[in-house]
């Protein structure tokens, strides 16, 4: 396993906390639905905050939108476009936003 596997592992993790569910959900059908697709769509919406699972009570919405938003780049298709774990905690611990390490990421591929 690569570094850039655990980032996405992390990215996972996170949508899963948030959400309440695991990444993959089997139907009755022998369907089975993956979270991280709900997650790519409902970002492609501007929707995220619909992953948001009601049993977390009242929240901030600017934060579930910061750990959403860094969940959706950590699980990236392009492992080279993926954070590092140290960019992943500075945007958790608010050191730097994920503009900033998007910026960092695109000058370093």
């Amino acid at each position: 396993m690569t570094v850039k596997v655990d980032v996405y592992s992390f990215g996972i993790l996170l949508l899963e906390i948030v959400n309440w569910r695991s990444n993959a959900e089997y139907r009755s059908n022998q369907e089975t639905v993956f979270l991280l697709d709900t997650a790519g769509n409902l970002h492609a919406k501007q929707k995220l905050l619909h992953l948001v699972d009601p049993r977390l009570g009242p929240y901030d919405r600017d934060e579930a939108n910061i750990v959403l938003n860094l969940a959706i780049k950590c699980t990236d298709q392009s492992p080279s476009l993926r954070p590092t774990m140290s960019q992943v905690v500075t945007v958790l611990e608010r050191e730097k936003t994920l503009e900033d390490i998007s910026t960092e990421i695109a000058s370093s591929t």
